[in-house]
């Protein structure tokens, strides 16, 4: 077992027991396992996650967010928010007050409320830092509801996060392009890679580079 996995079935989360989360994660983020700093996690519920985290992250201060409770200890505070509300999110970046290396989005599952949430939380990440959105299977729903929330997406749906992380794929190189992406997926000048994985996406924030690229397109 990796650390993830040992640590995510010591405290029982869903994570590892029912996504096995453990086979993706850490490929993306054991790189911060000894780094002085925070994460940001969306959704805790049980506190199982939570204390994953604290333990997987030594040197980290976990701020969750949370629309049924708040709680705060030595190494965690959970923020009390919904995250389909642009003004609790605002109100909940205005208490992180550490470099934040992680953020993970295990809240409503809820496509526009991933989105917003990735729009809002992203500029935080420092350089080089990762942001996992999980349970992405709600954008392939096409009929019921989670959380009160109608789930009319399904394949090639317009409002599905998978096709809207797929239509921005090109960003990654746009520094050879000319032509502008139509999205509502902010901050595309800042993502460096974005991966997909079973029922996650994972993006990565770009270093800052000032080099000069060598070859000029005749425009």
């Amino acid at each position: 077992m990796n650390s993830m996995e040992e640590l995510g079935r010591h405290f029982n989360s869903d994570k590892i027991t029912h996504h096995k989360y453990h086979e993706i994660f850490p490929l993306f983020i054991n790189k911060f396992y000894n780094t002085e700093g925070g994460m940001i996690e969306i959704g805790v519920e049980s506190y199982a996650s939570v204390k994953m985290w604290i333990n997987l992250f030594k040197n980290f201060y976990v701020y969750g967010f949370d629309i049924g409770t708040n709680e705060k200890g030595e190494k965690f505070e959970v923020f009390k928010g919904d995250q389909s509300k642009e003004s609790d999110l605002v109100d909940f970046i205005n208490i992180i007050n550490k470099p934040i290396y992680f953020i993970n989005d295990d809240g409503s599952h809820i496509p526009e409320h991933q989105l917003l949430t990735f729009n809002k939380l992203f500029p935080l990440l420092e350089e080089g830092g990762i942001y996992i959105i999980e349970d992405i299977e709600t954008s392939y729903w096409t009929k019921n509801e989670l959380y009160g929330y109608k789930t009319n997406y399904g394949y090639k749906n317009d409002k599905s996060l998978i096709e809207q992380f797929k239509n921005i794929i090109d960003c990654v190189n746009c520094e050879f392009m000319i032509q502008t992406i139509n999205t509502p997926i902010q901050h595309l000048d800042d993502i460096k890679m974005i991966s997909f994985a079973y029922n996650c996406i994972i993006i990565e924030k770009k270093k800052i580079d000032k080099r000069p690229y060598r070859f000029f397109q005749n425009l």
